[in-house]
């Protein structure tokens, strides 16, 4: 029995969600080559870039405590979102996207993304982690999920964590020989910019007038502001 079939599940209808996110085309857009450690980076790059996609389905998912809403955002991947492995071709797929193709099947990049897509419009502290497994070509990274660490406040998992990995149908961590955690962390700015010290004096605006004409001119200026992964040897 091959992989997608040991862990298909009959999915919900999940209809009720379809208008909670954009539009999508799943157009492909190729993002180069490289091992597990280029595939992380590229899976945080896709939660900054569409984690927006999950706001609305986020606020239906939380819970009252951390493990309620860790254990509700693995249902929902869980029965909505069909698994299939990917081939040579490493697919990244947003939110929208993996909803939108939810019949047809995304792996565990995909899963983790979304995951971490809806973590994140929570506030929820969280790390992407990959593993080595022994059963499974032992000497590479050949699977990814998402770790919820129970001390929110310093994120030390050492303290304890929750999973989310909607590959499974017990939502339990596989055996593993090694793993690297890769925390998700949006990029934050402050909009506080101190006025100048110097006082600024608005000019007059010029006018112009040609000769044997009563009419003004005036003399504006506009502004115009205006791949494929293979999960591999780490380097």
């Amino acid at each position: 029995m091959d992989i997608d079939s040991l862990l298909k599940r009959n999915l919900l209808g999940g209809q009720e969600y379809e208008p909670l996110f954009p539009k999508v085309a799943c157009d492909k857009t190729k993002l180069g080559n490289g091992n597990t450690f280029d595939t992380v980076r590229m899976i945080k790059e896709m939660v900054v870039k569409y984690n927006y996609q999950t706001k609305e389905v986020a606020t239906l998912l939380q819970k009252s405590n951390l493990k309620e809403t860790c254990d509700k955002i693995y249902w929902f991947l869980y029965n909505h979102i069909q698994y299939k492995a990917d081939g040579m071709e490493q697919n990244l797929r947003s939110p929208a996207c993996a909803f939108k193709q939810r019949v047809e099947g995304v792996d565990c990049k995909t899963y983790s993304i979304f995951a971490s897509c809806l973590l994140v419009n929570l506030g929820v502290r969280h790390f992407v982690r990959q593993i080595k497994q022994p059963s499974f070509r032992p000497d590479l990274f050949t699977h990814v999920y998402v770790i919820v660490p129970l001390n929110q406040e310093t994120g030390n998992i050492k303290d304890g964590y929750f999973i989310i990995d909607g590959t499974t149908n017990n939502n339990r961590e596989p055996i593993y020989t090694m793993a690297h955690d890769t925390e998700v962390n949006l990029p934050h700015f402050g909009l506080n910019a101190p006025k100048p010290n110097r006082k600024t004096v608005a000019k007059k605006p010029q006018f112009f007038a040609k000769k044997q004409s009563n009419v003004a001119i005036y003399s504006t200026i506009v502004a115009v502001i205006g791949g494929v992964f293979v999960f591999g040897k780490s380097n």
